[in-house]
């Protein structure tokens, strides 16, 4: 039988054929795209009803105490309520404790203070009427954009966000995006309600919206009626001229608040989407905070809180330290009864560590499911002194009658910014209090009041100095601390003289929480409830020379988890280290390093 015949030239007319009709077939596909588009955006030629569409907000939870008390759960008279904080047999059932506190202490020290109390006393309808300030927005009928918002400025190494809208009536959109005094102007369709930014179209965006105003429109027609066309109100938006830090170390965590979490904390680069591990729970790790001692993130230390959930070792609570550039790690066993140490702070010469020390923290059940009650019955600001190799407290930081927690070096390293409140009372109540005390060489001494964020029948928690020195950031809230609706971010100046404002960039419906500086002191990343004041989400806002914020861009997520963004930390770089090899430097197997302590300097 006679073989077929395959010369080179058969072959590479063969080749040619199949390309050719390749080409043919991607070329049809293009215009046959082109065409449905050009049939799509014919659609929204002609005038247009341009809508007023305004954000409206449902009203605040009311609960049912008639049948809340039928419920079953907690039941006492009218005389109790006033007697009492709270229910004395209902309420230790539902005590969290996280890390070695005694119910009996807390118990004593609210029995102590039922007197004092008795005017503001944190009873059952007081727990149900008061522990959220969260209104949901209520969705538009009629076209309006609600992200992003008008007057957003975006960082210029942003990766591509989106734009999102609400519309009850219509189903086909047109996206139209345009820089003015230019001749750019892109046009998109879409059968979706969120549209993201193509990455060629953002790369041009972020060059030219720089000096010139952005504006994004959609409108709307309903496909299949004859129905005319709505268009929303422009939204304007800017690109700063500040670049923010390329790296943020979070955690992800479920609500609520409880002591059997083990989150895994990952590095996001802003640049892209792309999110790799930074140190992983393994569904038996806590790994409460992490602080970074250097902006940079390829330098310096990181100081973690690691709580071990799984039981059958010595020391299953303890801090570990990580060198990034030496690439080691350890753990350290602290010479106190109780070896918490949340909420720390590197000082600048990044050999000592101030934390909060002898802390228990208590997590009352949630009622509503994005808040709840959680505070501090005890805890005292310590100081790590990695090159003494000692650790002790801080004088006139460490009263047994106070809480003194939230530790923040000066950007010199001669004073510590920290809060303090009296213990005792129910976490609501607690309102917080910013005082600064010098360091002296470890002596300490007697603190002072920060005027702008102290004694304001309001708390006051969580500062962070910006790293210029400029400014000092803080949280504030109605009552509390941990996962507060109320919370809002202040700014002060950093020399801590003269009145602190709100920032804009807050909202007055859900909290908005923790959060860092960019290593330019022009960025803030902070955690927000207000897409939906359950999970917090992760916003950025710059900070110009006077202060003032801009109206915050949410860092941009394709396919958000159901879970919380929490203890956002920004780096100017991501961090070099090897998840594998940070786990393996501080696991709970490891030896710890004992310290010498409990004395000042």
């Amino acid at each position: 039988m006679k073989q077929p015949c395959f010369t080179p030239l058969k072959v590479f007319i063969a080749l040619f054929v199949f390309a050719v009709g390749v080409i043919a077939v991607v070329a049809g596909a293009k215009v046959a795209h082109r065409v449905r588009e050009q049939r799509l955006h014919a659609l929204f030629v002609g005038p247009c009803e341009v809508v007023l569409a305004d954000r409206t907000y449902y009203p605040r939870c009311i609960y049912d105490l008639q049948a809340y008390e039928s419920y079953g759960r907690e039941t006492f008279s009218s005389q109790a309520e006033a007697a009492m904080p709270f229910p004395a047999e209902s309420e230790p059932r539902d005590l969290e404790w996280v890390e070695g506190a005694a119910r009996e202490q807390l118990e004593a020290m609210i029995r102590e203070r039922r007197t004092a109390d008795a005017v503001t006393g944190a009873t059952a309808v007081f727990r149900l009427r008061s522990p959220t300030v969260y209104r949901a927005r209520r969705p538009s009928r009629l076209l309006r954009i609600s992200y992003p918002p008008d007057g957003a400025v975006f960082p210029p190494n942003l990766c591509e966000p989106c734009v999102e809208w609400e519309d009850g009536v219509n189903t086909l959109w047109q996206v139209t995006v345009e820089i003015s005094g230019t001749s750019l102007q892109w046009r998109f369709a879409t059968t979706e309600r969120r549209w993201w930014f193509p990455p060629e179209v953002w790369r041009v965006v972020r060059e030219k919206a720089v000096e010139h105003d952005g504006y994004i429109q959609v409108k709307g027609v309903r496909r299949g009626a004859d129905s005319a066309i709505q268009a929303s109100q422009r939204v304007c938006f800017h690109i700063s001229r500040w670049l923010a830090d390329e790296a943020i170390v979070y955690r992800l965590v479920a609500p609520p608040f409880i002591k059997y979490k083990t989150p895994d904390t990952f590095v996001r680069d802003l640049r892209s989407f792309r999110t790799r591990p930074f140190l992983l729970g393994r569904r038996k790790y806590c790994f409460n905070c992490h602080t970074f001692s250097s902006k940079r993130g390829t330098a310096g230390k990181v100081g973690l809180q690691v709580r071990y959930m799984a039981g059958g070792y010595e020391l299953p609570v303890y801090f570990g330290v990580y060198d990034i550039e030496e690439q080691r790690g350890w753990k350290v066993r602290l010479p106190f009864d109780i070896q918490m140490t949340t909420f720390m702070a590197w000082a600048p010469d990044e050999q000592k560590l101030a934390f909060s020390a002898n802390q228990q923290i208590v997590a009352f059940s949630p009622i509503v499911h994005e808040t709840q009650f959680a505070g501090e019955p005890t805890s005292d600001i310590a100081i790590y002194d990695m090159s003494q190799k000692t650790v002790y407290l801080l004088p006139g930081v460490s009263d047994p009658d106070l809480l003194e927690i939230y530790p923040r070096w000066s950007p010199g390293g001669e004073s510590i910014v920290y809060c303090s409140a009296p213990p005792g009372v129910h976490p609501e109540q607690v309102h917080y209090n910013l005082r600064v005390i010098s360091f002296n060489e470890g002596r300490g001494g007697v603190s002072r009041a920060v005027s702008g964020a102290s004694q304001n029948g309001r708390s006051n928690y969580y500062p962070r100095y910006s790293p210029d020195g400029r400014w000092l950031s803080f949280c504030q809230s109605s009552g509390g601390d941990l996962i507060r609706s109320s919370s809002d971010i202040y700014l002060l100046p950093g020399d801590l003289e003269g009145p602190s404002h709100r920032l804009e960039c807050n909202v007055g419906y859900a909290a908005d929480s923790w959060h860092s500086w960019s290593s330019n002191s022009h960025w803030l990343v902070f955690a927000s409830k207000r897409d939906d004041g359950i999970y917090a989400r992760l916003y950025l806002t710059q900070i110009d020379d006077e202060g003032y914020s801009s109206p915050a861009v949410r860092l941009p997520v394709k396919n958000l988890p159901l879970e919380s963004f929490n203890i956002p930390e920004v780096v100017a770089q991501a961090p070099q280290i090897g998840e594998r090899k940070l786990f393996e430097a501080i696991r709970v197997e490891k030896p710890a390093i004992s310290v010498q302590g409990g004395a000042s300097q």
